[in-house]
């Protein structure tokens, strides 16, 4: 399983544009026979496969999303009381404030969950409590081999109280109680049928991976019987404080634990290895087990049977485009190190699905944690377009399945393609039109090709929403698309897709006129694609993309001056049209480690937070790692101010900055595989590019003419001084206006506009 642990500041953003129409069909091109059957079976979908793990703050904003799940590794040693929390092996089994502070307050991370949900819209959350048996007694950094659980760098958790449950907890007991915690949250937030509530509630997090992920708080493998006996007395703990919540259990990693709970021939579980021949794999015994604690308290106690899922095959694009039918496709053979060995346990959503009618009946199906494009090439990790299909079928999958409930692990700030093929179901227009909430019948000639996916309104058949790929690398997919199985005729259909291009979504055609109940579309090489099919003509249109004229400065490191403080200034220039700030950097190791980096940030001084008239000191987010890359900053009015300074604490804002400089202050920390603190790694920062956009085409004509109607007179500096003074009337041709020639239009060009006419 592999995680990007490092945080990103910003959100991927599903943009409204068009791309070129596709050519005609040519020897290039390939034919696909998509057929929708309105009169075969019909599902429900549930809203909650379309879901983020909160990850960063910057998750729940970056997509359109009907739930969240807070948790993680992270969440094993988490102490709700101080906020304080264990990395384990992630990060030298460091306890620290990387989740919250004491001075947040208690419960500071559910309590900050629930507001970013709230103003998000987000309806359903999902809450990891601690079952592991410890959780952080301090925020003093990597716990040593000896300081291993029980010792004073750990707080014992125990799920009952033996007295008053407190919303003021005692610090000094050197114990939490998961009662406490889960009535905390019901008394401050609400239960779980209100807006602000928890709505479900997690059994910890990876259970049969504690002893690797966090071996100082639990050294031995967990056993069936620990896993199971914890499992049901902490669910008993929430259904008696919160009957309405519901209980997801037990987060298993990925296949392998479904299939055992430790090495069948090395454990040291006697349960396991006394019934293990009587089931197919390990989750049908662990649901029986369930199954009979809910007969014997005469509640049921899970309520969501939850596993992880990271596509082992991803090496190459080829892979991944393949990745998600190992999740549903029963001809799909994948070629990763499972397959061999436990090839008759895929698809895996349809075999854990059998397992649950066979032994616990009603028990919910959720995906707390997947990536589809999670080992590949640095490109590959939601940077790509392969990752999009990869993710879009991903989501089709799961409602194919009967999802419950699902939430995609990663920074979405880092990967706009798998965030725009979350928003290709949930707001595929930008105003928030979405995939229906039926799933229709719809199937394609070649899953390796292409998939389809196809959904309705409740029983509402005027409107077809169907998602369809071209998979492949290098022709355009003539797709002819027949409905069938219903009264309706079917008038336009609407195009919108994401191409190899673009990560956006965008409009790419519109057809009207349909007869037949028939479409044909083209999609090219490597494409995914909302259609809109409705019974009633559009007015949508292929959008026309604004010319921009992209200017770039660029300063080496050694030119810059530098501040009071002794750090390089970088010149902001046109902040208005200033779209990012790219850094080249050149990071190297002289421990030779294999990884490490580090990371600083771009400051301010004159910021001003939205809803507030002062100005704060503010920065944004620079990440850097071994070898020589670009980082990019967008400049996007988003800024990270102090919130505690004391406690160390900050939260991210959108804003306005006066400020003409930047303060660059690089290097803030470091980390690498050999030497803790990271000293080894040494940063080199080479150039800072700054990225300019201007509404207009590059000049080609006079200079000076910025209305384009092919002279140079008093029009052109009235147009400029409007659309630098009063109301920003568009410039047909901005750049011709930049007679300094510096990237930049403001009143120094005015004044040379008004020397050149009038001198």
């Amino acid at each position: 399983m592999i995680r990007n642990n490092i945080s990103g500041l910003l959100a991927a953003v599903c943009l409204i544009a068009a791309i070129p129409a596709v050519p005609s069909a040519a020897a290039d091109s390939y034919t696909m026979q998509v057929k929708v059957d309105l009169g075969g079976e019909r599902k429900a979908i549930s809203p909650y496969i379309y879901g983020v793990n909160e990850y960063t703050s910057s998750n729940l904003k970056s997509v359109t999303v009907h739930n969240s799940r807070q948790g993680g590794n992270r969440y094993t040693g988490y102490n709700w009381e101080t906020n304080w929390s264990n990395a384990g092996e992630d990060w030298k089994n460091s306890s620290d404030t990387n989740i919250g502070n004491l001075s947040d307050g208690t419960g500071y991370a559910a309590r900050q969950f629930s507001k970013v949900c709230e103003e998000k819209d987000i309806d359903y959350k999902l809450v990891t409590l601690q079952m592991a048996g410890y959780v952080s007694a301090d925020k003093n950094g990597t716990v040593t081999k000896d300081e291993a659980a029980p010792s004073d760098r750990w707080n014992k958790v125990e799920f009952r109280k033996n007295g008053t449950l407190s919303l003021e907890p005692d610090l000094d007991d050197g114990t939490v109680y998961m009662d406490e915690y889960v009535n905390y949250l019901v008394k401050t937030l609400g239960d779980a049928s209100t807006d602000t509530g928890i709505q479900a509630y997690s059994l910890d997090n990876e259970p049969v991976l504690w002893n690797d992920t966090h071996p100082l708080l639990h050294a031995d493998e967990v056993t069936n019987s620990e896993l199971v006996s914890k499992s049901i007395e902490l669910a008993k703990v929430v259904k008696d404080i919160d009957p309405k919540a519901e209980v997801f259990g037990p987060a298993f990693w990925g296949m392998l634990p479904c299939i055992m709970i430790g090495d069948s021939d090395t454990s040291q579980d006697a349960d396991w290895r006394a019934v293990q021949n009587q089931y197919d794999w390990y989750v049908d015994y662990y649901l029986q087990q369930m199954a009979d604690a809910e007969k014997e308290s005469g509640t049921r106690l899970l309520d969501a049977f939850d596993v992880h899922y990271y596509a082992q095959d991803c090496s190459t694009d080829d892979a991944i485009l393949q990745a998600a039918r190992s999740l549903y496709d029963p001809d799909y053979v994948e070629n990763s190190w499972l397959q061999p060995y436990f090839g008759n346990y895929f698809p895996f959503l349809s075999h854990l699905q059998d397992s649950i009618d066979k032994y616990y009946p009603g028990t919910k199906l959720a995906v707390s944690e997947y990536n589809i494009a999670n080992i590949a090439d640095e490109k590959n990790t939601g940077k790509s377009v392969v990752s999009a299909i990869a993710e879009a079928e991903a989501l089709g999958a799961f409602a194919l399945n009967d999802v419950y409930f699902a939430t995609y692990w990663g920074t979405l700030a880092d990967c706009p393609y798998a965030a725009s093929a979350i928003n290709l179901y949930t707001n595929y227009d930008g105003e928030g039109e979405d995939f229906g909430d039926t799933l229709v019948s719809a199937e394609t000639e070649d899953l390796s090709k292409a998939y389809a996916f196809a959904s309705i309104d409740g029983s509402d058949e005027s409107e077809v929403t169907l998602v369809l790929s071209n998979k492949d690398k290098t022709q355009s997919e003539t797709a002819t698309i027949s409905l069938s199985g219903s009264s309706v005729q079917y008038q336009s259909a609407v195009v919108y897709a994401i191409t190899q291009e673009h990560s956006d979504i965008r409009i790419m055609d519109v057809q009207n006129g349909l007869s037949g109940n028939e479409v044909t579309v083209e999609l090219p090489p490597l494409s995914v694609a909302q259609i809109v099919l409705s019974d009633e003509p559009t007015d949508k249109t292929v959008y026309e993309a604004p010319d921009i004229t992209t200017k770039e400065t660029v300063y080496q490191f050694s030119e810059l001056e530098e501040s009071v403080n002794g750090y390089p200034m970088i010149p902001l220039g046109d902040k208005d049209h200033l779209k990012e700030i790219v850094i080249n950097a050149t990071v190297t190791s002289d421990a030779g480690s294999s990884y490490g980096g580090g990371g600083g940030g771009l400051c301010f001084n004159k910021v001003i937070p939205e809803g507030k008239t002062k100005e704060e000191w503010a920065s944004k987010a620079v990440q850097f790692s071994l070898g020589t890359a670009d980082i990019v900053i967008p400049y996007d009015g988003l800024f990270t101010v102090v919130k505690d300074a004391v406690a160390g604490t900050s939260e991210e804002v959108k804003g306005i900055s006066n400020d003409e400089y930047a303060e660059f202050q690089g290097r803030w920390w470091a980390y690498s595989e050999k030497v803790e603190d990271g000293s080894d790694i040494n940063v080199t920062f080479n150039s800072v590019k700054l990225v300019y956009e201007y509404p207009g085409s590059a000049s080609t004509g006079e200079e000076g003419d910025v209305n384009a109607d092919g002279k140079f007179d008093l029009s052109d500096v009235v147009a400029l001084y409007k659309w630098l003074h009063v109301d920003g009337t568009k410039l047909k041709d901005g750049m011709a206006a930049d007679l300094n020639g510096d990237g930049v239009l403001n009143v120094l060009d005015l004044a040379l506009m008004k020397k050149e006419l009038f001198s």
